[in-house]
């Protein structure tokens, strides 16, 4: 039995696990091609550059990824809450599969980081029922290989509807600033980051 689990976690490790990351990798590439080849059609113009430098740019995808993985790991302690952890889970999820579809959107139309997750928070009916089919499925997933398997099946499909989706901007309601810790953590991180 242990030679069995021993054996399983090097099989895991050696195939399984870079088979993983270079598919996910090779994803990365496919959805921002999609989403550019989506963009291109839909608005008939070429993706405009979100900020006026590479270093701007750079920074602003860095600070988009922080605030994405801080909320990644909101989004698993708000599972923990008694009762009603897996709502609170489930909701956090379709707002980051929202965030990341629509960022493609919003990034091509050069809207930074702080405007992308004011439009979430304001507007977050919208995007939490947009985000939430897939939040549901992927959440009934049997393993989380399972789960990346529907993510990356399911993801394409966002990219494309949020391209030909306009999400009310002007009609807001009541803010539900669910990033905001997110949002406090990475201005922490990049303070320290920025220090040195």
């Amino acid at each position: 039995h242990c030679i069995d689990m021993i054996l399983t976690a090097v099989f895991r490790v050696l195939w399984v696990l870079p088979l993983y990351l270079i598919s996910r990798l090779l994803n990365v590439f496919w959805y921002q091609e999609i989403a550019d080849l989506v963009y291109k059609s839909v608005r008939r113009a070429r993706s405009r550059s979100p900020t006026s430098s590479v270093s701007e740019l750079i920074a602003d995808i860095i600070y988009s990824v922080i605030v994405q993985c801080v909320f990644l790991v909101q989004a698993s302690l708000a599972g923990l809450v008694p009762v009603l952890g897996y709502p609170l889970q489930v909701v956090h999820m379709a707002l980051v599969y929202s965030l990341y579809a629509f960022e493609y959107v919003w990034m091509n139309q050069g809207q930074g980081v702080v405007r992308r997750v004011a439009l979430m928070h304001y507007n977050w009916a919208y995007f939490s029922g947009y985000g939430m089919i897939m939040s549901v499925v992927i959440s009934c997933a049997d393993s989380y290989f399972m789960g990346v398997c529907l993510f990356s099946l399911m993801f394409p499909v966002l990219i494309v509807s949020s391209h030909h989706s306009s999400p009310q901007t002007k009609v807001k309601c009541f803010p539900l600033p669910l990033f905001r810790p997110s949002i406090f953590v990475t201005e922490r991180v990049m303070s320290l980051t920025h220090r040195r």
